[in-house]
């Protein structure tokens, strides 16, 4: 007898679509053949910006230690493209990188050229890199649409106003059920002191007629 065993894995979650706009988003530079964090993670500068325009999508990021990392290729979906350098800064020594993406859900592979050639080093290499990107941290900075909140007619405003809460409603007739209660304890006090009256009334009386 021979049992086939079938392994079913859930499905990934869709991620949603941003609608236009600018956002930031949290980002994480891979080894290329794991998912440990390479040490070119730190020549990364974070939050990435994400640019959503009429459906497609693009990445703006900035290169520190730019003499350094001297070439950016990303996979866009069609193989890896070189970098769009958009802005340099040699002060800082970095520069801003801009590049195409299809799917941000999944790692986006990539490479990088390091060049450092100075009096104590001479290094030379490329390595294959993943950039994992945290979709759940996108906050929009600009564009997209805000819902504001429903505007409130005076008629409503006036109808909630006249109207009297429940708790209100009871605390009304609680406040209302102690007075009388006391009104029955002043008469039972007047019912008592009478009757007591008469009782000494008679008690000198009788004591008279002896």
């Amino acid at each position: 007898m021979f049992f086939t065993f079938i392994s079913f894995s859930a499905p990934k979650k869709a991620q949603a679509a941003l609608a236009d706009g600018t956002y930031s988003v949290n980002y994480t530079v891979l080894q290329g053949d794991s998912d440990s964090v390479s040490m070119a993670n730190d020549y990364f500068d974070k939050p990435a910006t994400l640019i959503v325009s009429g459906g497609k999508q693009s990445i703006e990021l900035t290169v520190n230690h730019s003499t350094w990392i001297t070439g950016l290729w990303v996979n866009s979906g069609s193989g890896l493209q070189t970098e769009q350098v958009i802005q340099t800064d040699a002060a800082s020594d970095s520069r801003k990188a801009r590049f195409a993406v299809n799917d941000l859900a999944s790692p986006v592979n990539a490479k990088i050229k390091v060049d450092i050639d100075n009096e104590s080093l001479n290094y030379h290499h490329e390595y294959k890199i993943t950039l994992q990107f945290a979709m759940d941290s996108a906050a929009l900075i600009s564009g997209g649409s805000k819902v504001d909140a429903p505007a409130t007619s005076e008629a409503t405003a006036d109808a909630n106003k006249s109207k009297t809460p429940v708790n209100e409603q009871a605390t009304t007739a609680k406040v209302a059920n102690p007075k009388s209660g006391d009104t029955a304890s002043i008469t039972l006090y007047i019912g008592l002191f009478i009757i007591a009256l008469i009782g000494l009334f008679t008690i000198k009386k009788t004591k008279k007629a002896n």
